[in-house]
């Protein structure tokens, strides 16, 4: 009787927006701010309750997406937020039926491969001369753990711990409120030292932390002063981490467990963008 009755008051909820603010709950700031922003414009384009969508509207939104000229991989982001939205509240009863869930999505990203530096892009990338101290150490610092900019910039000299053994380690939130922990090359450690000053590590001139604009224009200033892909972003970093490790023989669950990604089927994708062998090596030709 009492999960009867709490069901039926999760069935109360009033508006889509009270819906959105329970599913949004918990999340990191900086994806709820993603989501809601992307929800909103689902909204703006269907211009109806969530209670009154049905499959066509979301059908008629992917079609919308791909006349707005963006990648398949935002398309398929924008779209599984909305999914998610439509999951939580059938579960919640507040729709009777999940009519995201019959919405076909977007083939995976073919395009990964292209967001893979060389090892010596990379190096020539973080290494540039002309970038400040904490420029070149932030950029040296993501790439070496393979963590998101969100969670680069918010870390404090707190989350960081020195072993026994000499080794720095440093405890991650991730999405979904998960932590993970990885370890600080020693070298980048020595360079993060000298940003010692502030309870946040990576701060900009007014001493609040950076944010992703900020990390943004670092990673583009580095861009053109070392003569590096221009279309280069902070996330490439993260992908970069991943692909250069496992040609260097580190095993998928290591790498899954170190970049926080939901399953070793996410890490597998770094395989298949950057193989180490193919059958055309056995041909003869």
């Amino acid at each position: 009787m009492q999960l009867l009755a709490f069901m039926s008051s999760l069935s109360r909820v009033s508006t889509d927006q009270k819906l959105i603010e329970m599913w949004l709950h918990g999340r990191p700031i900086s994806t709820q701010k993603e989501y809601r922003r992307d929800v909103n414009r689902f909204f703006c384009f269907i211009g109806k309750s969530l209670q009154e969508c049905q499959l066509e509207d979301l059908q008629d939104y992917s079609t919308h997406l791909d006349g707005q000229g963006i990648k398949s991989s935002t398309k398929k982001r924008k779209l599984n937020v909305v999914k998610s939205l439509f999951t939580f509240a059938t579960k919640l009863n507040y729709t009777r039926f999940n009519v995201a869930a019959a919405l076909k999505m977007p083939k995976g990203d073919t395009a990964l491969a292209g967001r893979i530096l060389k090892a010596s892009e990379v190096l020539k990338l973080i290494n540039c001369p002309k970038l400040s101290v904490r420029d070149r150490t932030f950029l040296r610092f993501v790439y070496a753990t393979g963590v998101r900019v969100s969670e680069a910039c918010r870390l404090k000299w707190e989350d960081f711990q020195e072993r026994d053994s000499g080794e720095v380690q440093v405890t991650v939130l991730g999405k979904g409120e998960k932590l993970r922990t990885v370890l600080v090359p020693i070298s980048v450690w020595v360079e993060m030292e000298q940003l010692h000053g502030h309870e946040c590590v990576f701060v900009g001139a007014t001493g609040n932390a950076i944010d992703r604009v900020m990390a943004h224009q670092i990673i583009k200033n580095a861009a053109v002063e070392s003569g590096v892909n221009s279309k280069v972003s902070m996330h490439w970093l993260r992908h970069c981490n991943a692909s250069h490790a496992l040609s260097r023989g580190a095993s998928l669950a290591l790498v899954r467990d170190s970049l926080g990604h939901a399953s070793v089927a996410t890490s597998d994708k770094y395989l298949h963008s950057n193989p180490t062998d193919s059958t055309s090596n056995y041909l003869g030709l």
